[in-house]
């Protein structure tokens, strides 16, 4: 009876879709921003600008549900931080990453790649 328990307990922690599983990594290598009313480029961050705004990189919790878009090789919304939305993409390069965020009347758009680590 005790092993039953156990593993039906760690059944439904492993189906549960609210448990985060998995977490993604982004290092961001490169920034533009344009502006919200025009749509007029504005300019471009540095490698110093990006490294004052995101140190190390961003870590996300990713639902289980998330991950299989990855393989779609389809742009999906991976999740909020406090710095922006995260949008991902899975492809033959890997997962490439993007962080917008609308501050001071600009879109601000930052690329770069990630890694996804489970545990």
């Amino acid at each position: 009876m005790k092993n039953y328990l156990i593993k039906l307990i760690f059944l439904a922690l492993f189906l549960s879709p609210n448990i985060k599983a998995a977490t993604v990594s982004c290092n961001f290598m490169s920034g533009e921003a344009y502006s919200t009313s025009s749509g007029a480029w504005i300019g471009t961050a540095g490698y110093e600008d990006i490294w004052d705004i995101f140190g190390d990189g961003l870590s996300l919790p990713m639902e289980n549900s998330l991950l299989a878009n990855l393989d779609t090789q389809e742009i999906f919304r991976a999740g909020e931080t406090d710095k922006g939305t995260v949008y991902l993409v899975g492809g033959d390069m890997g997962v490439e990453g993007r962080l917008s965020t609308i501050d001071d009347g600009m879109l601000i758009i930052y690329s770069g790649f990630c890694s996804i680590g489970f545990g």
